[in-house]
């Protein structure tokens, strides 16, 4: 067995670069700026960067060696996460980024995804296989001004009415 060089993880990186351009899908990816953490320690980032087109490999229904491989496996066999690979200098790759995946409708908008977990399987990595969920924008929640003072009903209902 050689030892990997230099020149040989170049070399690997830009082929893991023609494969996905070639056989994976155009994404935009955004990169959290200003992190913020909520009361809860859950970050909460203030905005997102400008679009970065990136090719990835996208896998929706992973092989259950792989998830093993990498250590995601649950109890479940049917429980699998979407799974996609990044190249190796995709930047600010962390979690809490954002990957617009396109649709095929003109009008429609993309599908919104956020990397829940990042992970990689060699000593020096062509890319990086992220975890990802579908990211839904901040509900628009009501808050307690919206309801009457000593309520304990989640429902807005007219007092006066009744």
């Amino acid at each position: 067995m050689g030892e990997l060089i230099n020149r040989d993880a170049t070399l690997y990186r830009k082929f893991f670069k023609e494969q996905a351009r070639l056989l994976g899908i155009k994404v935009q990816y955004r990169y959290p700026i200003d992190m913020d953490y909520t009361l809860h320690s859950q970050e909460d980032p203030l905005g997102y960067s400008e679009p970065i087109d990136l090719d990835i490999i996208f896998d929706a229904s992973p092989k259950l060696k792989t998830l093993q491989k990498l250590g995601w496996v649950s109890e479940d066999p049917s429980d699998k996460p979407y799974m996609i690979q990044v190249p190796w200098d995709t930047p600010n790759l962390r979690k809490g980024c954002l990957i617009i995946l396109p649709t095929p409708l003109p009008t429609a908008e993309g599908r919104v995804f956020r990397i829940t977990d990042i992970q990689m399987d060699q000593i020096m990595p062509d890319s990086f296989y992220c975890k990802i969920a579908p990211y839904m924008e901040k509900m628009n929640a009501l808050t307690p001004k919206d309801y009457k003072d000593k309520s304990y009903s989640f429902l807005k209902v007219d007092q006066d009415a009744t």
